[in-house]
């Protein structure tokens, strides 16, 4: 009775509590300074659960830099597991002997870990110096103006598996090029090659912003130190800060008189009117097109709507705006074009104003104008417009009076002699026009027959039908001998000096006759009737574009 219940109890426990195969280990257990170490935990259930991770706990020694997690089977005794895993990124703040608290995975906890840190030899540091440099232009920049920050990795060894991390601060737009440089630099008579980025920022409010320091990650494939401290590491992933950044935000200057603070290190202003065909008249719109253009200015920050000028002449009416952003070397250039319809509502002469657009030049520090220069036109008043149209149309008149009856002479002599020619043009070809038409329309229908025929057989040579291919193929060989009775693929044999396509008639001869259609195929038979006859395949009909179901 005893024995039946331990054996009651040990079953319960197979079946109803998880597996108790349960690990937490490092990768490695013995780092240097700046280098990532990776804890993993791996879970074993018969149910698959990944369970949330509370890391605070490492936040004190470590800084948690990926949490990745996946589940996959096993089958251990015959029995079938889901094992559960997560490997968590960390990088020690110190070196020293640093602990890893217990994680709370599911109804378990993981076993007290401890990961050595070792400081950078003098000799690792010389042969594997990786740094990050940042800085930024300028350091005190106005609000509104593109401040740019360059990002700067300098390392003597390569790495693999990189990524260099941009600085970020809030309160900020982030405008990025898309382009990494590459070169080489010598410091303190070592040589480094450096990966270089460059980003744009805004701020959009004045004070004091913070940026965050750059970061890079890498893979050193192989441990060139021989003291490194875990033999069993074949490589080392590292992980490299850079210093963090103070920027001071200014207000715009008092100084400064525009309505639009447009900070700025040039800035262009122009317009293109579109062309005046004729008179303008009341009633008629006439439309151009406003271009701003500034270097170290987004387009987002252009303005829209900059001619509004209306009188009791015309109106001006605006279209949507086009903003765009692009580099220029190095240089964030920002875009703004708007479509204006100018409606003229009276006569005379319009004069639409100059427009001066302010802004601030950052590099010499004064405020500049961008100027539109004034437009005028001209438009007719409708008394004056009917009057000249009316004097325009009386002097046609005259002008077409004046040569119709100069050429009505010349026009009743011409009309007798294409009369007669016409006559005698109709008797000739009424003894040459029906055995015309009858050539061209016997021509018509042996190409269209001949096109038909190109059509049936390359789908069948494609379709791998070997009944269509000798049908279609047959009549292909009575319009090319026409004066033989082809009735048999022996006959095509011996007309052409292809041994290719003697060939393939063999193996069309095999599926046809030897019951193998199921693996014949058609299309290097098509290819070599279409070289016969110097016929582009594929050129009027549809190519298949799937391949063979059961290639040769």
């Amino acid at each position: 009775m005893y024995r039946l219940l331990i054996c009651c109890v040990l079953t319960f426990i197979q079946v109803h509590i998880p597996c108790q195969a349960q690990t937490a280990y490092l990768e490695p257990k013995r780092v240097f300074e700046g280098d990532i170490a990776e804890l993993i935990i791996e879970y074993d259930s018969k149910i698959p659960s990944l369970y949330a991770l509370d890391t605070s706990s490492l936040e004190a020694d470590f800084e948690v830099l990926d949490i990745r997690s996946g589940i996959s089977q096993v089958v251990e005794s015959g029995e079938m597991f889901h094992r559960m895993q997560w490997k968590i990124e960390i990088l020690p703040r110190h070196s020293g002997s640093l602990g890893i608290p217990a994680l709370q995975v599911g109804d378990i906890s993981t076993p007290v870990l401890t990961l050595e840190v070792m400081p950078q030899t003098p000799g690792l540091r010389s042969t594997q110096n990786i740094f990050v440099e940042i800085q930024a232009q300028p350091q005190n920049p106005y609000v509104g103006q593109l401040i740019r920050v360059i990002m700067r990795v300098l390392q003597n060894i390569p790495l693999s598996d990189y990524k260099l991390i941009d600085a970020t601060t809030e309160n900020a737009d982030v405008y990025r090029n898309g382009k990494d440089s590459r070169y080489v630099t010598t410091r303190d008579g070592k040589e480094f090659n450096v990966l270089e980025r460059r980003i744009a920022l805004v701020a959009e409010t004045p004070g004091e912003i913070s940026l965050s320091p750059a970061s890079y990650r890498g893979l050193i494939k192989s441990a060139l130190d021989s003291s490194y401290a875990d033999s069993t590491a074949q490589s080392r992933r590292i992980n490299r800060y850079s210093e963090t950044l103070q920027l001071e935000i200014r207000e715009p200057p008092s100084e400064f008189s525009g309505e639009f603070w447009l900070p700025a290190r040039q800035l262009e202003i122009s317009q293109h009117w579109d062309e005046i065909s004729g008179e303008l008249n009341v009633g008629d719109s006439l439309g151009f097109t406003l271009t701003i253009e500034s270097s170290g200015l987004p387009a987002k920050a252009l303005p829209a709507g900059l001619i509004a000028a209306d009188s009791d002449q015309f109106k001006i009416y605006a279209d949507h705006e086009k903003r765009s952003n692009s580099y220029q070397e190095n240089d964030l250039v920002g875009r703004l074009e708007q479509r204006f319809a100018v409606v003229i509502t009276q006569p005379g002469e319009i004069a639409i104003p100059a427009t001066l657009l302010k802004w601030w030049d950052v590099t010499q520090d004064i405020e500049r104008v961008a100027q539109l220069d004034a437009k005028k036109l001209i438009v007719m008043n409708p008394v004056d417009a009917q009057s000249a149209h009316d004097e325009l149309t009386q002097v046609r008149s005259k002008l077409l009076s004046t040569e119709e009856f100069a050429l009505a002479s010349v026009r009743n002599q011409w009309q007798w002699l294409v009369l007669i020619s016409l006559i005698f043009l109709v008797c000739g070809l009424s003894f040459y026009v029906k055995p015309v038409r009858d050539r061209v329309i016997r021509t018509l229908r042996a190409y269209a027959a001949t096109r038909r025929n190109r059509k049936a057989l390359r789908q069948a040579c494609v379709s791998n039908d070997p009944a269509g291919t000798r049908r279609e193929l047959l009549r292909w060989g009575r319009e090319q001998w026409s004066e033989d009775n082809i009735n048999g693929l022996h006959q095509i044999e011996v007309r052409t000096a292809s041994s290719d396509l003697v060939r393939e008639l063999y193996r069309l001869d095999a599926a046809l006759y030897a019951n193998q259609a199921s693996t014949w195929r058609g299309r290097a038979l098509w290819r070599l009737i279409a070289a016969e006859q110097g016929y582009r395949p594929g050129s009027d009909v549809y190519e298949n574009p799937l391949p063979d179901l059961y290639p040769r």
